[in-house]
């Protein structure tokens, strides 16, 4: 048994979309958990809804406490063995479930990760390529592999866990970008991390997303988080250490990039410059680091115009791309 744990909160437009592409799958053994977390449109009758035509659907409702709470809460009453997220504004193929599990079985894995396609609003997904790959890994190689986000996003989704990881790690409540907070705890835990190319998740890039929200103190709440992995790395998993350093820098670059998607103050730009600089140099030589990351940082240290103008170049070229 699998079970599908989706927050729901204010996501009215978008929730049938998810709720439909995870009954579709093709592996049917999954119970699937929505939590209204006080929701205050329509998304709590809509869940109820669901739940009244298909018995596999079960409905927690509680006030708004955020996403994190809202996970935790349905994780601690999962009757899965293994448990797999699922953003409420975002969805997946029919084959997603099947594929994850598929990997774990094969490889015997703690944790399964599948492919996944940035997808911005109103646009239609590109076929799944060709020439599909796996691969095997242990907690260190699987951390780099998500620090350099080579197949493997620092994010809950596109994910099979076995339950006990998740509950070992709760995600911090009340603090956003709690994916980064307990992503490389998990990691740690594992002794085999299989890793599978095929796009199985599809993250919807819209306005009032946390990477389009304005800017303010509560998103400095991801630079502690990368912070903190640096000192796990280094007691735990030191092969890792240089890849930490690069996610400490290129998430300082992407609140950067928040901050010019919403106004660019300067103030904040500067703030987050100091932090970028911490292991800038070091990111420059590294031969894993990408190009557009070593771009935008060269941006960064040269000023706040070079660097709003190198970042609005590369956020329309990342558009037409995707």
């Amino acid at each position: 048994l699998i079970s599908i744990i989706v927050p729901v909160y204010k996501v009215e437009k978008y929730l049938a979309r998810c709720v439909d592409s995870i009954l579709c799958q093709t592996y049917k053994n999954f119970e699937l958990i929505l939590v209204d977390d006080g929701s205050p449109d329509k998304c709590g009758e809509m869940c109820d809804e669901y739940a009244e035509k298909n018995s596999c659907i079960r409905v927690i409702h509680q006030k708004n406490q955020g996403q994190a709470a809202a996970r935790n809460n349905a994780a601690k009453g999962a009757n899965g063995e293994f448990i797999v997220f699922v953003d409420s504004d975002d969805y997946v193929e029919p084959d997603c479930l099947e594929y994850l599990l598929n990997l774990q079985q094969k490889y015997n894995a703690d944790l399964a990760i599948g492919g996944f396609g940035y997808l911005y609003e109103g646009n239609l997904p590109k076929e799944r390529p060709a020439g599909e790959t796996e691969r095997v890994m242990n907690a260190a190689e699987a951390l780099i592999s998500m620090n350099y986000n080579r197949g493997c996003g620092a994010t809950p989704w596109a994910k099979l866990y076995k339950k006990q990881l998740v509950l070992n790690h709760p995600f911090p409540e009340g603090q956003i970008y709690e994916d980064l907070a307990i992503l490389y705890k998990i990691i740690g835990d594992c002794e085999i991390v299989a890793l599978g190319s095929r796009k199985i998740y599809y993250w919807v890039q819209r306005v009032g997303s946390t990477m389009r929200m304005k800017f303010d103190d509560r998103q400095m709440a991801a630079m502690q988080a990368v912070a903190d992995q640096i000192k796990y790395v280094k007691a735990k998993l030191p092969d890792a250490l240089k890849s930490s350093k690069y996610r400490y820098t290129a998430k300082a670059v992407e609140l950067m990039t928040v901050c010019f998607n919403t106004g660019g103050d300067k103030e904040v730009f500067k703030k987050l410059r100091k932090h970028m600089k911490r292991y800038a140099d070091d990111v420059l030589k590294d031969n894993k680091a990408k190009k557009t990351m070593k771009m935008r940082i060269v941006a960064a240290k040269l000023g706040y115009y070079p660097a709003k103008f190198v970042f609005n170049m590369h956020e329309r070229a990342k558009k037409r791309y995707i």
